[in-house]
């Protein structure tokens, strides 16, 4: 997941456009819509404020290749799927776990910064935990999942 830091002022609206699930242009950006799908939720009235001085929001999506699924245990919960984006995260408190899981014949070989056992080695551990200084620039992690099976 890639992680926005926010510096100790100057907080630009036109940032949430690099973090939030809900703002993808200028003409919908505003806090209210930013702060939309964010982990701590938080209640109305919001405020830029919250967002500095060097806050980490982490954001982006966890996928599985064939042969398996993926999940999120903390901070929140999101069941075993294909594929699913995280919340726009408070990284500066809170950490991200992923887990990725088999299904027979496969077994899990690693997380990667690719599909399809592309791109980077991120892990060989099923269980993915990271903070905030942890994959900074991932926005997609893949789990990846090999079988020695002729005809899986």
């Amino acid at each position: 997941m890639a992680v926005y830091t926010y510096g100790a002022n100057n907080i630009s609206f036109d940032t949430f456009r690099t973090w939030s699930n809900s703002v993808s242009a200028q003409a919908n950006t505003s806090l209210t819509t930013a702060v939309n799908d964010f982990n701590p939720a938080n209640a109305a009235p919001y405020q830029v404020s919250e967002f500095a001085p060097n806050t980490s929001i982490f954001y982006g999506t966890v996928n599985a290749g064939t042969g398996g699924t993926v999940s999120l245990s903390a901070p929140y919960t999101v069941g075993a799927t294909t594929s699913f984006t995280v919340k726009n995260l408070l990284i500066s408190s809170f950490s991200v776990t992923m887990v990725a899981s088999a299904t027979y014949p496969y077994t899990f070989h690693s997380w990667r910064t690719a599909s399809g056992g592309g791109g980077s080695q991120i892990s060989t551990n099923a269980t993915l935990t990271l903070t905030s200084g942890d994959q900074t620039g991932t926005v997609n992690f893949y789990a990846y999942f090999t079988t020695t099976h002729v005809t899986p």
